[in-house]
C-alpha cells in the first residue's frame, strides 16, 4: 500500500479519535453542569451565569417540543385555548420565582396529578343558575372598570355589588380585583387576559366557567430539563418589565 494511503489512514483514525473524544468530554461537561443545576437551590442557580447560560440553551428545544403546541413558538399563549403568555412578567400562581414555576412544570394544573395546583376553578355562573345574566352583564362592566377600560358606569356599579355580594367574587380574585396567587385567580387590573379580554368573551367566561388544565411533566421531561425550563421562563419574566405588562394591550381572539 502506498505511503500515502497509510497516512491518509491514519489520519483519518486521529480525526475518528479526537471526535470521539470531543463527544465524551461534551457529554461529561453537559452532565456535569446538569448535576450542578440540580444540586443548588433553584433561586442560587441564578447567581451562576454560566448555569443560566447552559440552562436556557437546553430548555429551548424541551419547549419546542413539548410546550409551544400550546404556548405558541413565541411564549405568546393562545386566547382561544386559554393557554397564557410566558413572555410577559404576570403569573397565576405564587410568584414568578424558579422554584414556583418549577413546581407547575413538575406537578401541573388539574392534571390529576396529586401534587398539581387545584384548589379553585372559574364556576359557571351562568350555567349554574348562580347569577342571572343581567348580573352577568353587570359584573362585566365592572371588570372593564377595574381594568380602567370604557364602561357603562351605572351597570359597572351594580356590578361591584354582585363582585363582592352575590357573586362572591372577591373570594378569590380579593376586594380590589388585584387576584390570588394562591388560587391561581387572575388579577384583574392589570388588562392581560389568557382567554381573551373583549366583553363577550369576559361574559361567555362568567357564564360558562373556565377550568384549563396543563400537564404534569415529571416523568416525562428529565428533572434538570424541568429546571433548565423554569430557569428560562423566569429570565424572560424578568427582561419584561412589570410596567409593559400593566400596560399590555388587551389579548383578542
Amino acid at each position: 500500500m502506498p505511503v500515502f494511503s497509510h497516512r491518509l489512514l491514519i489520519a483519518l483514525a486521529a480525526c475518528t479519535l479526537l471526535g470521539g473524544a470531543a463527544a465524551v468530554w461534551e457529554r461529561w461537561s453537559t452532565d456535569r453542569r446538569d448535576n450542578q443545576i440540580l444540586s443548588l437551590a433553584p433561586e442560587d442557580v441564578l447567581r451562576r451565569p454560566d448555569l443560566v447560560s447552559f440552562a436556557i440553551a437546553e430548555a429551548k428545544p424541551v419547549y419546542r417540543a413539548r410546550c409551544a403546541s400550546c404556548h405558541g413558538a413565541d411564549l405568546k399563549g393562545n386566547v382561544r385555548t386559554g393557554a397564557p403568555d410566558l413572555s410577559d412578567s404576570v403569573w397565576l400562581y405564587d410568584t414568578d420565582s424558579v422554584t414556583a414555576i418549577e413546581r407547575t412544570l413538575l406537578y401541573g394544573i388539574r392534571s390529576r396529578q396529586p401534587k398539581a395546583r387545584n384548589v379553585a376553578e372559574m364556576p359557571a355562573f351562568g350555567l349554574r343558575g348562580l347569577l342571572t345574566p343581567a348580573e352577568i352583564g353587570d359584573a362585566v362592566q365592572y371588570v372593564l372598570a377595574l381594568s380602567k377600560r370604557p364602561n357603562l358606569a351605572e351597570a359597572a356599579v351594580a356590578g361591584r355589588q354582585i363582585f363582592l355580594g352575590k357573586g362572591m367574587c372577591y373570594d378569590c380574585h380579593g376586594p380590589d380585583g388585584s387576584g390570588s396567587p394562591d388560587y391561581g385567580a387572575p388579577n384583574l387590573t392589570v388588562n392581560v387576559w389568557n382567554n381573551g379580554g373583549d366583553q363577550n368573551t369576559i361574559y361567555h367566561n362568567i357564564y360558562y366557567g373556565l377550568a384549563h388544565v396543563c400537564p404534569a411533566w415529571y416523568g416525562v421531561i428529565p428533572l434538570e430539563r424541568i429546571r433548565a425550563l423554569a430557569i428560562w421562563l423566569h429570565s424572560i419574566s424578568h427582561a419584561a418589565p412589570a410596567a409593559v405588562a400593566s400596560a399590555r394591550a388587551i389579548k383578542s381572539s
